[in-house]
């Protein structure tokens, strides 16, 4: 009925009653990874000290989780454990072999796919997405398994369009460009079938029509460094001098981004070894590096307030968790530590705002929860308190601080 909101608060009263309520995890986190709130999800399923005991969509869905913080390691140990208690799971086997492929362990995500397709040898989807990785890695095995699908799916739009990509590297103009005008037909907002048949166009001498088609391509947003490039070979090739520098210009600037994009996450991958190996000073220099290549990302000043925590670095802190709400005032983490800061402070009407903000945008977020509770008992907002502790023991009956905090409510008076 879209009405989520609602759909969780059963979900977490069902959870109060029986917090192993295979139903409820199942559809609490799918609901969490539907709305990207990854943090949320590990935080409900991948507990510290808890025996894992998940069902194969808990298993797909914290795998997702980790995957969507980028934590790919972890997620393909928690998809490879989901897989081996449930075999015969393609939705595990798919997102398993995509991670894997994602940390470059492309024979280990092939393999997946083999023994997957073993026990399903019918199922289309996981067959075209193995093709989509056979040719997006260039096997040696992708020509013929883009055959074998050809013929056994003729009408299948992405089918169409991979056997065109394999036929294009081969130089099979002509049928790649009948492949590819029959995936278009099939489904015509594809970006990437409208940007090979352009490709392919061009290599016929179709100039004309080949610029129709990149240019449709980017209308669909395709944003892609290389398109702009192969418009600034076709307006070349047609006399068009001005454009092809304009579209020259946009390649560049499109190129320079993505460089920088690649060596600020390598950076900041640098930083998050430094932070595990207690190293929070070496971690603080590389996000600053990070921001020097690109300044406006706010999960970048939240991981250097992290570390310049660790450092005792309060003030420089309190600048950077700033900087990450002013880009990101999502950043539920952020959020709450700006709260935290303010607590801390003696600012109890500024931590609530925080901490109010930090649940509004992440409904699931226990630490702010908690964090909100305290600050409103150390404004005497007793019963206030009580009420926010009451919905953190919904969403999380065991939380020892929660249960800690009630205790010590328990006596205090009533509301001034």
């Amino acid at each position: 009925m879209k009405e989520t909101v609602e759909g969780e608060a059963e979900w977490r009263k069902a959870l109060a009653i029986d917090p192993q309520s295979a139903v409820a995890l199942d559809s609490l986190s799918r609901n969490m990874v539907d709305q990207k709130n990854y943090a949320s999800v590990i935080a409900l399923l991948d507990k510290p000290g808890m025996e894992p005991n998940r069902t194969a969509m808990q298993s797909l869905n914290l795998g997702m989780a980790y995957a969507g913080r980028v934590q790919l390691d972890k997620a393909a140990a928690v998809l490879r454990e989901g897989l081996n208690n449930n075999e015969d799971s393609l939705p595990i086997a798919n997102e398993l072999a995509v991670v894997l492929m994602l940390l470059g362990r492309d024979e280990e995500a092939y393999s997946v796919f083999d023994l997957a397709l073993a026990k399903h040898p019918a199922d289309q989807p996981t067959q075209v997405l193995y093709l989509h990785t056979l040719v997006n890695s260039k096997s040696n095995r992708a020509f013929d398994y883009s055959r074998r699908l050809l013929s056994a799916y003729p009408d299948q739009w992405e089918v169409l369009y991979l056997a065109g990509v394999m036929e294009s590297r081969k130089g099979e103009f002509e049928q790649a460009r009948a492949h590819l005008e029959h995936s278009i037909l099939l489904n015509p907002k594809y970006y990437p079938s409208q940007e090979m048949l352009g490709v392919v166009l061009a290599g016929l001498g179709d100039l004309q029509a080949a610029k129709q088609h990149l240019d449709r391509a980017v209308a669909l947003g395709d944003d892609q460094p290389e398109i702009e490039y192969e418009l600034a070979q076709l307006s070349k090739r047609l006399g068009d001098t001005a454009n092809a520098h304009e579209k020259i210009r946009i390649y560049q600037n499109l190129k320079k981004t993505r460089s920088d994009a690649v060596q600020a996450a390598g950076k900041s991958e640098m930083g998050d070894q430094a932070i595990s190996e207690g190293n929070p000073s070496r971690a603080a220099s590389l996000y600053q590096e990070a921001l020097e290549i690109t300044p406006n990302e706010a999960i970048l000043y939240y991981k250097l307030s992290e570390a310049q925590d660790k450092m005792k670095d309060f003030a420089g802190e309190k600048i950077s968790l700033e900087r990450a709400i002013q880009l990101n005032p999502n950043l539920a983490e952020a959020q709450n530590q700006m709260g935290y800061l303010a607590d801390r402070a003696g600012e109890f009407t500024r931590a609530e705002s925080y901490f109010r903000t930090a649940i509004r945008v992440s409904p699931s977020y226990v630490i702010a929860w908690i964090n909100l509770a305290a600050t409103l008992a150390s404004e005497e907002k007793w019963q206030d308190a009580r009420q926010v502790l009451s919905h953190v023991t919904e969403i999380d009956p065991d939380n020892v601080q929660a249960h800690q905090l009630g205790q010590a409510l328990k006596d205090a008076p009533p509301d001034r």
